[in-house]
């Protein structure tokens, strides 16, 4: 494995990172997002759900945030994670923890922030973009396999005016479904950003060949641009049933 040593910048702060490019997920213009819309008040408990290398687990942990449960399903990935909290100087407040979504938070703690920047891009266009290396698994066949389970576990894990923030891809993963299942566990939905991301017309190609002509797939042109459109959705007061 090829590890780099890279400076990231989230909001409010430059970051470190050990990173390998051609096997681990890398750190990308979503993580960015994720930094400028979630808010982290003084004393919040943060659970980072699929957190990759790290990079917003420790973001939140140089935030005002009391501690970070940083959760990763990939054994490698988890590596990074732990040497990044070091790197960073961030290991008296983050926690890592193995396994997947929520299985292996310990009973009884709650969250005040949730982030679930977990894998929301169908199969086919995530291998053919080449933004996801072999061994991490992406959105599943449709891109929600992975968000859906999330948003209908969250709520259980919220304290009282708890939030969850999650990204959609819309074009790219059947968004209308996950919306759905939000919409269904969560009383409040907000979307806090909306933006468009540029493709080429060879990685048009490569979607739509990849995707099997999947009725969610939609690529848009502007002008001599085709993007898909990227949300961050925040979500509050979990329903009872949920």
């Amino acid at each position: 494995m090829k590890i780099e040593q890279r400076e990231f910048s989230l909001s409010n702060h430059s970051i470190m990172l050990y990173l390998s490019e051609d096997e681990l997920f890398m750190p990308n213009a979503t993580t960015r997002l994720f930094s400028k819309v979630i808010q982290i008040h003084p004393g919040d408990t943060v659970f980072d759900i699929g957190s990759g290398v790290g990079p917003l687990a420790v973001w939140a942990a140089l935030e005002p945030s009391k501690s970070v449960h940083a959760v990763e399903v990939v054994e490698k990935q988890c590596e990074h994670l732990r040497r990044n909290i070091e790197l960073n100087n961030v290991a008296d407040k983050v926690c890592v923890h193995k396994g997947n979504l929520f299985d292996p938070i310990p009973s009884g703690l709650k969250s005040d922030v949730i982030i679930g920047d977990v894998s929301g891009i169908a199969e086919g266009p995530a291998r053919s973009l080449g933004w996801y290396p072999l061994d991490i698994p992406t959105g599943g066949k449709d891109g929600t396999e992975v968000i859906i389970p999330l948003i209908e576990q969250a709520g259980k894990y919220l304290t009282d005016g708890g939030r969850l923030y999650f990204p959609v891809a819309i074009g790219l993963s059947d968004s209308e479904k996950i919306i759905q299942i939000a919409t269904e566990n969560f009383s409040v939905l907000e979307r806090v950003i909306d933006v468009t991301f540029p493709l080429t017309e060879q990685q048009r190609a490569a979607i739509l060949e990849s995707s099997d002509s999947a009725p969610y797939i939609s690529i848009v042109q502007r002008g001599s641009r085709y993007v898909w459109k990227g949300r961050i959705y925040e979500a509050t007061s979990p329903k009872k049933n949920s």
